[in-house]
């Protein structure tokens, strides 16, 4: 009688390794552990019927196999037509949308472009302290404008 590994059993089910690992722990495969070239592995000595895997006729198609409208009402079937519809009406809403971001970005650079950068506030405030606290005496000034010695050294 032939046994099977677990690769070996996984290619005849059409199921992952993991899959027959998860069959062989919970109990709907019967394997035994043996001794192998690398260490001790399961060898499963017979593939029950009821997992084999399933054969598809070959006058099917892939796309009959995978159609996902197969064997719903046509009241379902008008409402996943409508909800495509749907769905594509707002892809074209978001295409159109994030074409306008693009716009509008572009614009925005055209128009900050000529402007020399801001200085962040942090900057401005520690300046404003280093200025206040340096020992610098800052020249005052008066409501009323400057010293009438000064005006005439302007002119």
């Amino acid at each position: 009688m032939p046994s099977f590994t677990i690769p070996q059993a996984a290619a005849k089910l059409g199921v992952s390794t993991r899959t027959i690992r998860r069959y062989i722990k919970a109990g709907k495969l019967r394997a035994d552990l043996v001794n192998g070239p690398f260490g001790e592995e399961y060898r499963i000595r017979e593939l029950p019927d009821d997992l084999k895997k399933l054969e598809t006729p070959d006058n099917f198609t892939a796309l009959d196999r995978h159609d996902p409208f197969a064997g719903a009402s046509s009241e379902a079937v008008a409402v996943l037509r409508d909800l495509q519809e749907k769905n594509l009406a707002l892809a074209a809403q978001l295409g159109a949308a994030t074409e306008r971001i693009r716009q509008l970005e572009s614009q925005l650079k055209q128009v900050t472009d000529g402007r020399p950068p801001r200085t962040p506030w942090w900057q401005r405030w520690y300046a404003g302290l280093k200025a206040r606290f340096s020992g610098k005496p800052k020249a005052e000034k008066s409501a009323a404008g400057p010293p009438p010695e000064q005006v005439e050294t302007i002119f």
